[in-house]
């Protein structure tokens, strides 16, 4: 399924056809509730063969390898979160909050930081410098300027990838630039508040002339964590990965504990930043859970 919008939604079969379609009432509903990538059984209603355009109804959802609510996809085999690094400025933790619910769904991700031409030379050696190290790949670009588009091309070869991030840092001016041909809507930063104004409206699977495809979506700002508890937290933070079973306490949480190795790491193999965001996490998923 490539788009949904006001209860419909696009299904695009193997050879290309794209179909209009409803749904069943149950597949509207909790998780059943289909989203842009799915995989779907439906039973064309209308329309000379062949034809695009063609109604439909959906039947049946297929299993999904993976899904993220907010952007609400699935079946994804990257996460590649949009920052810009300035006009609006780079929300670190929503970063780590987005790389948090992809670690849980078992999805690779990158981040790309976008509007490179906005900087001067110092300030991002500045952000380098404060990235260093990093457990996830990063690609600095300037969708305006071209900078770093060979790279992000590179990522996305191949791969079903998803855009994510706040409006205005520059997700669909990206797509643009890597392939001219989507002719997507873009905004402005609004100069008073300085965020980004909605632009993409809904989620929409976009073919790539390499052979990938990706979905782009609609910017937010905000997002919670939900079934996720405080003691697994430290699972979706790789960078943690080499130092476990090597703390003093079996249960360690890595936020107080006296002999934390991953503590003991943070400035060195652990980077400072993401050690705050990991604690503050930790915080909030533990005020839901009573403690």
């Amino acid at each position: 399924m490539v788009r949904a919008a006001g209860g419909f939604f696009t299904v695009r079969t193997d050879t290309g056809n794209e179909y209009h379609c409803k749904a069943r009432g149950m597949l509207k509903r909790g998780d059943a509730a289909l989203m842009v990538g799915d995989r779907v059984i439906f039973n064309p209603e209308a329309g000379p063969p062949g034809a695009s355009g063609q109604d439909g109804v959906v039947e049946k959802l297929l299993p999904r390898s993976n899904r993220l609510t907010r952007p609400s996809v699935a079946n994804i085999d990257q996460l590649v979160v949009v920052m810009s690094l300035k006009d609006p400025a780079c929300d670190w933790q929503l970063v780590s909050r987005m790389l948090v619910l992809a670690e849980k769904e078992n999805l690779k991700s990158l981040v790309c930081l976008n509007k490179t031409d906005l900087l001067e030379d110092k300030s991002l050696k500045s952000v380098q410098s404060e990235t260093t190290p990093y457990p996830y790949p990063l690609i600095f670009t300037s969708a305006k300027k071209g900078n770093g588009l060979d790279k992000l091309r590179s990522a996305l070869d191949g791969n079903c990838s998803v855009f994510a991030g706040p409006s205005g840092v520059g997700k669909s001016s990206l797509l643009n630039a890597l392939q001219p041909g989507l002719k997507l809507k873009t905004g402005i930063v609004s100069d008073k508040i300085r965020r980004g104004k909605h632009t993409t409206r809904q989620a929409e699977l976009l073919a790539l002339l390499n052979g990938g495809s990706v979905v782009d979506t609609p910017g937010f700002t905000r997002l919670e964590f939900q079934d996720l508890s405080q003691a697994e937290l430290s699972a979706y933070f790789p960078e943690f990965d080499p130092l476990l079973g090597r703390c003093g306490f079996r249960d360690c949480l890595h936020i107080t504990e006296p002999n934390c190795a991953v503590i003991n790491e943070v400035g060195s193999s652990i980077n400072s930043m993401r050690y705050d965001h990991y604690k503050y996490f930790a915080e909030e998923i533990g005020k839901g859970e009573g403690y």
